[in-house]
């Protein structure tokens, strides 16, 4: 028995000294939280809900901006495991309103693509002779999962992308479970600079939805993003995407996302060249949704890219792009 508690003591001891160091740092002129860690490869990963991280929370790569105040809690990560204690920081203030619009990163969609690695992919296009990207697609899991560059493991769209898509040059910013948050956080560190895109295509915001934001705040959270990148892009056209419909018949999901739709229709000529609402037709007339257009009522198949697509390419077309 004592030898077990012996051999308990020593794994712990050992598990501890693995454990990676770190340190949360608070600015409090730019109401900003660094993380400090022992050794540059450590892996840090935070929350700003309130809750421990855990594997599904996004890595530490740049220090967090909280100018209405909020909480910060990290922790270090071996793998897909969290080693040693959560860290909390505090910015004072009452927290934010809306956190649609409070820049992080994310790691949800872990099973699917690292979210950091396809990060590094991206800025690594936006060097000079990369790539052309006349046009950029900005988005979640709809837009990452379609096709074109940087590549996807899973390809939902192949056919329809080259048909309609490909011809304009497109470059694919789009992230599998990205929500507004996660693109404001990707344009604001680099993901743009140097692409000098002609026009960009934005469909976010349905993973606000589910169970994060209401309507009024989601619809927030998607025209920061396209003020963001007016102020990035002044060159280019702006064409913001309706969020699709989804569920495979109306109920209150599906009101959120008429609900917000109507709020970003209503403002859509301060904030975008263009509005595209495509749900007419990717709605059945009884206002079902069929899986050979959205294969779970929510992803289009090559069917459903080929609305989007078609639409797109006439849109761009009529910009001369």
């Amino acid at each position: 028995m004592r030898s077990l508690r012996l051999l308990s003591l020593l794994t712990a001891l050992l598990a501890a000294s693995l454990v990676s160091a770190f340190e949360l740092t608070l600015d409090p002129v730019k109401r900003t939280v660094t993380v400090v860690p022992e050794k540059p490869t450590d892996v840090i990963r935070y929350t700003l809900n309130g809750k421990d991280p855990d594997f599904s929370a996004g890595v530490y790569l740049a220090p967090i901006e909280l100018p209405e105040g909020g909480t910060v809690k990290a922790a270090a990560f071996e793998g897909n495991k969290r080693v040693g204690q959560t860290v909390t920081q505090s910015v004072p203030g009452t927290g934010p309103r809306n956190t649609a619009l409070v820049p992080l990163t994310q790691n949800r969609d872990w099973k699917s693509y690292d979210w950091v690695v396809r990060h590094q992919e991206i800025l690594a296009l936006n060097q000079p002779g990369a790539i052309r990207a006349d046009v950029a697609l900005i988005g979640d899991s709809i837009t990452h999962f379609w096709s074109g560059e940087p590549k996807a493991r899973r390809v939902a769209g192949k056919e329809s992308w080259e048909k309609w898509i490909a011809p304009h040059h497109p470059v694919n910013l789009g992230y599998g479970w990205d929500r507004t948050e996660n693109v404001l956080w990707r344009l604001r560190h680099g993901e743009l600079a140097g692409l000098r895109p002609k026009a960009v295509v934005v469909l976010i915001g349905t993973n606000n939805l589910s169970g994060f934001n209401p309507p009024a705040q989601t619809a927030e959270g998607v025209a920061e993003v396209c003020r963001e990148l007016r102020r990035q892009a002044p060159q280019a056209k702006i064409l913001l995407l309706a969020i699709l419909p989804r569920q495979a018949k109306p109920d209150a999901t599906r009101q959120r996302v008429t609900d917000t739709n109507a709020l970003l229709k209503a403002q859509a000529s301060q904030i975008a060249d263009a509005y595209l609402d495509l749900t007419d037709k990717l709605v059945e007339t009884d206002g079902t949704i069929l899986k050979e257009t959205m294969s779970d009522y929510l992803h289009p198949t090559n069917k459903g890219y080929e609305v989007m697509g078609a639409a797109i390419d006439a849109q761009l077309k009529a910009w001369s792009l």
